[in-house]
């Protein structure tokens, strides 16, 4: 082989070619001598090649980087050619003048209707298509209006379908991802009508904590709940009777809000806590109902309106509970009536917590004759331990309530601040009237907690002879504790004196008073 010899590149039309690539004659001698396994008859020439051959390959590499950053740039231009003409031969398309009516037309009928079947063959893939209404995402991507289209044309995104068994297989992260979807699909479909297909089934056997809500019109038949053992906690918040009964060994709370008619068939009996909006138009006396089979542990809290209660109501009814606590959350307008039937509905032979408030921001009325009959009939006298009282009531009328309660332990009083209802509660005669007094009998006699939210509308030095002689009394019946006293008022009302607050801070250093005073409310 002859040693190659200083050249200049060749060019063919336009394109690169080194000097020194090999001919064929070359080629074919540089295979013989491989083959052969001799030795080149001249191999300070082939030593020359490969020095010379680095320069010229990297010349090469740097030709096809031109070249390929040239194709990039054709590629690309062919690219955006082809999508603008084919943008033209949209606009000039019959197609982009169809009303939006005839476009939505069509959109439905690319509604994959196989994959929105329930079904055990979805995969957690074929689950989030679903969810996200993959198919109109796909068909948004048309043009800007096709997507403005698809996206706020609520008929589109009516029809749901979740199958949990799925999603019990996921990781939490994407299960919350599964939820961000699906209310994204609730929130495109707005107000229109749903057409829904869940399965939830195949998971209720570990169901624990259940919230359901739908306050529409029926849309389907009731439901049972008979296969939920791990059901602990119930919240419903509907408009009609969505579940019809319950088995659930371990429920413990239930919370509703709606009709009475539409309340499921529970087991009251086992519940601990139980919270009942009424939202009956016009109202009746029926949520007490619940209270019948309610154990002895169980607190309840009943909100209900009773400020248009038919003056003759047949669904009036007589209810016996041995429930423990008990708190009435009531709008009554002014009716007396009203409340003097709700307290004569009611036995509570066991009753040891009673809380009674409004249910919006005007207290509701009491009726302290019919409240008397009730401590008798309920004998509060023997295991009534707790009252609290946010109502239209006088200072005198509830002095005389509390005498029917010597095993009161702690009292809770809450003075009116409504534009609508100013009711002062605690007065200097409310104070004086629980005042302990040496050698004589005194007003609940086993109070060891007092509790006032107040317009200040007192003495405070009456309120500081109270809580002293409340302190002493309580020595007498457990030395080892101390008393306790909380007061709270309302933003633009006087507050209480420092000579007081010094005062109250004095038995509260030496151990005899457990005092609170909270921020002013609004």
């Amino acid at each position: 082989m002859t040693s190659p010899q200083v050249k200049t590149a060749r060019r063919t039309g336009s394109g690169f070619t080194s000097p020194f690539l090999p001919t064929p004659a070359q080629t074919a001698s540089i295979h013989r001598i491989t083959r052969s396994g001799t030795l080149p008859p001249n191999p300070s020439s082939l030593q020359a090649t490969v020095s010379l051959a680095k320069t010229e390959l990297g010349r090469y590499d740097s030709e096809i980087a031109k070249l390929q950053t040239e194709l990039d740039r054709l590629v690309y231009e062919r690219e955006t050619l082809f999508s603008y003409s084919a943008s033209c031969r949209s606009v000039l398309s019959a197609l982009q003048r169809l009303p939006n009516e005839i476009l939505v037309y069509i959109f439905e009928f690319c509604f994959p209707h196989d994959e929105y079947q329930l079904d055990t063959q979805t995969s957690a893939q074929g689950e989030v298509r679903r969810i996200s209404q993959y198919h109109l995402l796909q068909v948004g991507q048309v043009s800007f209006r096709w997507h403005q289209i698809a996206m706020e044309t609520p008929q589109l995104w009516s029809a749901i379908t979740v199958d949990t068994s799925i999603w019990e297989k996921l990781t939490r992260a994407s299960s919350k991802n599964l939820l961000k979807l699906l209310e994204c699909s609730l929130t495109r479909s707005g107000n229109h009508v749903l057409d829904l297909q869940l399965n939830l089934a195949s998971a209720a056997q570990r169901w624990r904590d259940v919230f359901i809500r739908s306050r529409g019109q029926a849309v389907c038949s009731p439901i049972i709940l008979d296969e939920v053992e791990k059901l602990e906690r119930l919240q419903l918040d509907v408009g009609w009777k969505i579940v019809e009964s319950v088995e659930a060994p371990h429920l413990r709370d239930f919370t509703f809000r709606g009709r009475a008619d539409c309340l499921p068939s529970l087991p009251w009996n086992q519940l601990r806590g139980c919270d009942y909006c009424s939202t009956d138009r016009p109202p009746t006396l029926s949520p007490l109902s619940v209270l019948r089979t309610a154990n002895s542990s169980a607190s309840f809290m009943l909100d209900f309106n009773l400020g248009y209660l038919p003056l003759v109501d047949k669904q009036d009814i007589k209810v016996s509970s041995n429930v423990q606590s008990l708190e009435l959350e009531l709008d009554t307008d002014d009716q007396f009536v009203s409340v003097e039937r709700l307290f004569d509905s009611l036995t509570l032979p066991r009753l040891e917590t009673f809380e009674y408030r409004p249910s919006r921001f005007v207290p509701p009325i009491w009726s302290s004759d019919h409240f008397m009959a009730l401590a008798d009939r309920s004998a509060f006298a023997t295991h009534l331990r707790s009252l609290s009282v946010h109502a239209r009531i006088t200072d005198q009328e509830l002095l005389g309530n509390l005498t029917l309660l010597p095993r009161l332990e702690e009292l809770f009083v809450v003075d009116s601040n409504t534009t609508y209802r100013n009711n002062t509660v605690v007065t200097d005669t409310f104070l004086r009237g629980l005042l302990y007094v040496p050698q004589e009998v005194p007003l609940v006699p086993e109070l060891r907690v007092l509790k006032f939210l107040t317009v200040f509308e007192f003495t405070d030095e009456v309120y500081v002879d109270l809580v002293a002689s409340r302190i002493e009394r309580f020595k007498a019946v457990d030395a080892k504790r101390a008393f306790g006293a909380e007061i709270q008022g309302y933003i633009g009302r006087r507050k209480m004196s420092k000579e007081a607050v010094q005062k109250l801070k004095s038995f509260v250093s030496g151990g005899a008073l457990l005092f609170k005073s909270f921020a002013p409310l609004r």
